[in-house]
């Protein structure tokens, strides 16, 4: 029992013991607790105080600056308020001003109209004179001459027509001599300024028939093995690739299209810069620089129009311009010769006060036939003829171009100014690269292949050597052997002479049968004797 007293009373020792421990440990720590919450209220109070004083800081500057910015606005507002003032005072004055220059007007009209009042007043009295002066000479005439007031009159103005009559034809007589002595100098003046203001040489780099290759590897790559890339250019092109015998790096392009001609050229140069060739890639590079060529042919006779300030053209007619480009005549760019001739019919037409726009339109379109000649049977004068019909163009271009060489009769002053600068573009010095002795020698030739023939009595060669014309014995010939020594002609002209263009051969057979009745005297009977 006392073992078991000792042992709840040790007990209860540990538990006051234990209780006070904790209990002073619960203090302790409730003490710090506290003492760390004073801190952090001091803290929060000491951040509170920044912030608050960060704020009135903050609150204190937008003040100001707003303050500054309100006492800026108002400061303007004070000058533009003056300024506004200062602008009404000056309207004010103006219209001080402009008040009183009224009033001087309206006193200025006032005595206007009172004087042209009087001045009215003045007319009627002199007008009413004057009639009643005109009556006194009417009476007077009338009781001198005998004659009605309407006789008189009609004299009167026969006397005036008579001589205003003689006066007009003086003047008309006067003017045309003075037009006669002067036409020939301001025609040569004209044409003068016109050849000084129109024509401008461009190189001639489209005539080129060649292609340089002078790699050797480069040439065994467009050729191909046993050349058959070669062959598959000319099928695709239709032209005949030769390399020069004298010159291994000179490919000659022999065509008579000039279209195909600088498609052939395009195709080559392009296909020297590809990576690899086989058929497939050739074909491909023909197309599209088809393609290209006769895109460039469009975007070519667009410019030409737009700086003609040509107006409205048809699309398909600025192709058949763009195709001038590539058509040379003595060696001379119709293209080019064409713009010549249009802005020479557009500066004689301003002088001579003609239609610019249409001289300008005749101008470029008198040789639009050679665009096609070599496709297509025909002159390029028939053929151009045809081109501005079809694409309805006006009357007075179709006879410029009918006219322009003279297979027309040129019927207006259109056509006249298409010849004649026609004329100039061809014959100024270095529009031309024929020599006279080459152009002397073709006539020749000519006239020799004609006058070869026993049939031909006599022949002409005509049109700058563009026709020649043979005169058939119609005893030695009939209409077939005609026909057939026209068709030889053209044969041994292709196969000798060299020329641009085309030849027109014209056979000519006519027979004529002439009699005579009367006009003889009847024979004499003799008498027998």
């Amino acid at each position: 029992m006392l073992y078991l007293g000792i042992a709840v009373v040790t007990l209860i020792l540990g538990l006051v013991v234990g209780y006070g421990r904790e209990n002073h440990q619960l203090n302790h720590r409730l003490s710090k607790a506290t003492a760390q919450a004073e801190q952090i209220e001091q803290e929060n109070q000491h951040q509170i105080k920044q912030a608050v004083q960060a704020i009135q800081t903050k609150v204190e500057t937008d003040v100001a600056e707003h303050q500054d910015e309100v006492n800026e606005e108002i400061d303007e507002q004070v000058v533009e308020n003056q300024l506004r003032q200062e602008r009404v005072e000056l309207q004010e004055k103006s219209l001080q001003s402009f008040a009183s220059r009224l009033e001087k007007s309206e006193q200025n009209v006032q005595r206007e109209q009172t004087e042209l009042h009087e001045l009215e007043q003045t007319i009627d009295q002199t007008q009413q004179q004057a009639d009643q002066l005109v009556q006194q000479r009417t009476n007077l005439l009338h009781e001198k001459s005998g004659l009605l007031p309407e006789q008189a009159e009609q004299t009167v103005l026969n006397m005036t027509q008579t001589a205003l009559q003689q006066d007009y034809d003086q003047s008309v007589r006067d003017e045309h001599e003075e037009h006669v002595l002067t036409a020939t100098k301001e025609a040569r003046q004209l044409m003068v300024e016109a050849i000084q203001n129109g024509p401008i040489d461009v190189p001639r780099d489209h005539i080129d028939r060649n292609v340089i290759i002078p790699d050797e590897g480069m040439r065994n790559k467009i050729t191909g093995k046993n050349e058959q890339r070669l062959r598959l250019l000319e099928t695709l092109i239709g032209v005949d690739l030769i390399f020069n015998p004298d010159s291994p790096e000179t490919l000659i392009i022999s065509t008579n299209d000039p279209i195909r001609r600088e498609i052939a050229r395009g195709t080559i140069n392009e296909l020297i810069t590809a990576r690899q060739l086989n058929n497939a890639v050739i074909e491909n590079v023909v197309r599209s620089t088809e393609r290209q060529v006769i895109e460039q042919l469009r975007l070519t006779g667009e410019e030409t129009c737009a700086n003609l300030h040509l107006g409205w053209v048809h699309p398909d007619l600025m192709k058949l311009i763009g195709r001038l480009q590539y058509r040379t005549s003595y060696g001379q760019n119709v293209l080019q010769h064409s713009v010549e001739v249009a802005e020479l019919c557009g500066m004689m037409a301003t002088e001579l006060g003609v239609n610019v726009r249409l001289a300008k339109r005749a101008g470029l379109l008198h040789d639009i036939g050679k665009a096609v000649d070599r496709e297509v049977n025909g002159t390029h004068v028939e053929l151009g003829v045809q081109i501005a019909e079809s694409y309805g163009e006006e009357e007075s271009v179709v006879d410029a171009i009918a006219s322009s060489h003279g297979d027309v009769d040129s019927e207006t002053t259109i056509s006249v100014l298409v010849r004649v600068a026609d004329s100039m573009s061809g014959a100024r010095p270095g529009a031309r690269s024929e020599s006279v002795e080459e152009y002397l020698n073709r006539l020749k030739g000519l006239e020799r292949i004609a006058n070869a023939h026993p049939e031909v009595k006599d022949s002409y060669a005509i049109q700058a050597g563009r026709e020649i014309r043979m005169m058939v014995d119609p005893k030695a010939s009939d209409d077939e052997k005609t026909e057939q020594l026209a068709q030889q002609v053209c044969a041994q002209i292709e196969a000798e002479l060299t020329y641009p263009g085309k030849i027109k051969v014209t056979a000519i057979r006519r027979s004529n049968a002439v009699q005579y009745v009367g006009g003889k005297q009847a024979p004499r009977k003799k008498h027998v004797s």
